[in-house]
C-alpha cells in the first residue's frame, strides 16, 4: 500500500532530515507530468523506499541526480511506444550503518547493448556537471546489469559525510 507524505515531511521542515521517499516521489511526479504533456507512454514506475529512510544532505543536488538517472532509465526501458507499455522502472533504497543506497533499475537493454546504441562509454557519469553534483553529496555510482535484463544504477551516499554537511 502506498503511503502519502506531506510536503513538510518530504522537505524536512518537521525538525528532521527530509524523507527520502518524498524526494524520490517528487522526481517521479515531475517525470510523469513531462510525459503526460508529450503524449509518449511512460513505463510503469514503482517506488519502494521506506518512510524511515532520510537524506541528510543537499536535497536539490539529490533531486538533480535522481532526475538524470531516472530519465535515463525511462528512456532505456521505453525504447519504443510498444516497449513502454510493458517496460518497468523500480526505485528502491537500502540503509546500512555507514550509508544509504538508492537504486534505479530498469527493464531496458544491457550495459553492452546500450554502449552499442549510444556509441559512447556506458557505466560512468555522463558529464562533468554530474560528477560535480556527486562530489557535493560525497556520493558515488555503480552501474550493473540486472539478472532479469536491464540495468541498475546504484547511488551510494555515505552517512557520516552527509551528517557533516548538515552541521
Amino acid at each position: 500500500m502506498k503511503k502519502s507524505i506531506s510536503a513538510e515531511q518530504s522537505t524536512g521542515e518537521c525538525g528532521q532530515s527530509p524523507v527520502l521517499r518524498g524526494i524520490v516521489e517528487k522526481v517521479v511526479s515531475g517525470l510523469q507530468r513531462q510525459h503526460a504533456d508529450s503524449g509518449v507512454p511512460l513505463p510503469h514506475v514503482s517506488v519502494d523506499v521506506p518512510d524511515a529512510h532520510r537524506f541528510e544532505g543537499n536535497v536539490v543536488v539529490l533531486d538533480q541526480l535522481l532526475n538524470v538517472w531516472l530519465c535515463d532509465a525511462v528512456r532505456a526501458a521505453a525504447g519504443s511506444a510498444a516497449m513502454a507499455r510493458t517496460a518497468e522502472v523500480l526505485i528502491t533504497s537500502v540503509e546500512y550503518a555507514d550509508c544509504i543506497e538508492i537504486e534505479i533499475a530498469d527493464s531496458g537493454p544491457s550495459l553492452v547493448d546500450r554502449q552499442k546504441l549510444s556509441g559512447g562509454v556506458v557505466g560512468r557519469v555522463h558529464t562533468v556537471a554530474q560528477q560535480n553534483l556527486l562530489d557535493q553529496v560525497h556520493g558515488d555510482i555503480r552501474l550493473d546489469d540486472c539478472a532479469e535484463g536491464g540495468v541498475a544504477v546504484t547511488l551510494r551516499l555515505p552517512k557520516v559525510i552527509s551528517q557533516r554537511m548538515v552541521a
